[in-house]
């Protein structure tokens, strides 16, 4: 998924609303979202460039672990 993308996806819902990040799809647990950051700031941090031939990525991080999550969530998110 684009940055774009994930943008309008996002534009959908209350700008009011807490993220979380739903993963493992047979036994689904829920987290905080503990931050975003990109390729080319954790090669800055390292003292790196990211060269110009390598896609920029941006990373969503895991934050607080908050339990089980929902495993009806990807079925929801299909249809």
């Amino acid at each position: 998924m684009k940055v774009r993308q994930l943008l309008d996806r996002l534009a959908e819902y209350s700008p009011e609303a807490e993220v979380r990040f739903v993963h493992q799809r047979s036994y689904p647990l829920q987290a905080a979202l503990g931050g975003i950051v990109s390729e080319g700031e954790i090669r800055a941090h390292e003292g790196r460039d990211l060269g110009d031939d390598e896609p920029e990525i941006v990373f969503l991080l895991e934050g607080q672990p908050l339990g089980y999550g929902r495993a009806h969530a990807w079925e929801a998110c299909d249809s």
